[in-house]
């Protein structure tokens, strides 16, 4: 990078220490031949409605605990709306990794001016930690000045960051033991590294996806760790997430951890046959022309978050949502339900939410590129981009006085607008931000012939000198 991040950050290694842990036997670096890329996998679909029985039987044994934590919960309700800085620095199989061009300013910027407010970057810390004691981690590797330069355009623009120690550590319930020094290790070089950091804007997130391994081990995991964090970083807040890659079922008997400067995350795919189907990183496979909703698998939606949102109504305690998002490989029209279906029970459950890989394989730019102009129309109503806070028509009528009628249509919409609207072309799109139709608005009501669109979301866009107004509509016959 021709411009990095230059600070007075501590870059020597705190001195090794193996305790409380036993010490590791022999390389356990995880292998590089992973089908799955390391991104998520074919995540537990042999043992869903094993782990759904479980959750609907231990649903009420949620931890709970009386600790405020008012600081965490007041940063974590700041982080609002938030984007993975996904296949990057996580990105192993990339040629030449790290990149440093995968992302650059004028798309931090351009998320800004979305209206997101917080990144979430997962980096593959394993790929620069040694596997034998005493686990040097190379700070000097171009990884830490990539996130240099990141932690740079953040503070320019005045959003927050979380540092997210991606995959590849292969911790299991069998190996959690041998891993837990090194693991321990890379983040007391981590806590070390970046001490000097704003802790209300920058966040640590300990290990991305746990699997394979028992809370109440994950718990023994962690604790120790974030003890060493606070050697360092004391006033850092510290992410954690339960077994079950992260899933909302894994929050079933969860036990919260001592440490009362903590955020719990939670990811949703859900139903990971719909939101994963025909994407290639998935060996074999899932089948494509899933729908949603009545995918067939829409009860593992529900289980997952009933039991992370009781988990956090009971316990208090602060949680937000990680990870979500839905695969270009599934139709249009579905994809926008299940966005929109996600973005309500953000809404209904107060929670900061951050989506995963805006421009790749779950994109919502439908060009790959990040501008206004490229964002799929159903994507900005429901999320609220762009400043598209306007997702029905009822809204819009209450606000501005404005009526689009049958809703769902057969053949005729009728527009009824303000006076002030009524010089403004009207514009009807598509969920892929397709123009279909175009016109004027005469008057003061319009009709618009609509027998000619089939069946499906569309987006009425209405523009003059002094804005835009969107609003949703269905054809249904």
């Amino acid at each position: 990078m021709k411009e990095c991040f230059t600070s007075q950050l501590q870059t020597e290694s705190p001195p090794f220490d193996s305790q409380p842990f036993p010490s590791p036997k022999g390389d356990t670096r995880a292998g590089f031949g992973s089908p799955f890329r390391g991104r998520r996998g074919l995540r537990y679909l042999a043992i869903r409605k094993v782990n759904l029985i479980y959750a609907i039987v231990t649903l009420m044994s949620c931890a709970t605990t009386t600790q405020a934590q008012s600081l965490a919960q007041t940063r974590c309700d700041n982080f609002h709306k938030g984007v993975n800085l996904s296949n990057w620095l996580e990105g192993y199989w990339v040629p030449n990794w790290p990149d440093t061009t995968t992302y650059t300013f004028p798309f931090f910027a351009e998320m800004k001016k979305a209206g997101i407010e917080s990144f979430r970057m997962p980096v593959c810390f394993e790929l620069v930690t040694d596997t034998a004691a005493p686990y040097t981690v190379d700070t000097t590797n171009r990884v830490f000045r990539v996130i240099d330069s990141v932690v740079k355009w953040t503070t320019q623009l005045d959003m927050k960051l979380i540092i997210d120690n991606q995959h590849q550590w292969n911790i299991t319930e069998a190996t959690w033991q041998q891993q837990a020094p090194r693991l321990a290790h890379l983040w007391a070089v981590l806590a070390n590294h970046y001490q000097n950091l704003d802790p209300n804007r920058y966040f640590f997130e300990i290990l991305n996806e746990p699997a394979g391994i028992q809370n109440n081990s994950l718990g023994e995991l962690f604790t120790p760790i974030i003890d060493t964090i606070r050697q360092y970083a004391p006033n850092h807040t510290i992410i954690v997430s339960p077994n079950q890659y992260s899933n909302g079922i894994g929050y079933a008997g969860y036990q919260a951890l001592p440490d009362t400067n903590l955020i719990y995350a939670f990811h949703s795919y859900d139903p990971f046959q719909f939101t994963h189907q025909g994407l290639t990183f998935v060996v074999p496979p899932l089948p494509t022309g899933i729908p949603f909703p009545n995918s067939g698998y829409d009860i593992f939606l529900e289980a997952e978050w009933n039991t992370a949102m009781l988990w956090k109504d009971t316990s208090h305690l602060p949680m937000f949502l990680g990870e979500f998002g839905v695969g270009d490989s599934a139709d249009a029209q579905s994809r926008c339900n299940w966005v929109d279906t996600m973005a309500h029970r953000i809404k209904e459950n107060n929670l900061s939410a951050f989506y995963w890989d805006v421009v790749g394989d779950f994109k919502w730019y439908h060009s790959g590129v990040a501008t206004q102009d490229s964002i799929f129309p159903c994507f900005a109503s429901a999320l609220g981009l762009y400043g598209d806070t306007l997702t029905s028509v009822r809204n819009i009528a209450e606000d501005l006085a404005i009526k689009v009628f049958p809703n769902p249509a057969q053949s005729l919409l009728t527009i009824q607008t303000a006076a002030g609207l009524t010089s403004a072309r009207y514009a009807i799109m598509n969920s892929l931000g397709e123009t279909w139709q175009t016109g004027n608005l005469n008057a003061v009501t319009t009709e618009v012939n609509v027998g000619n669109l089939a069946s499906g979301i569309y987006f009425l866009q209405m523009r003059n000198d002094t804005g835009i107004i969107n609003c949703k509509f269905i054809i249904s016959r």
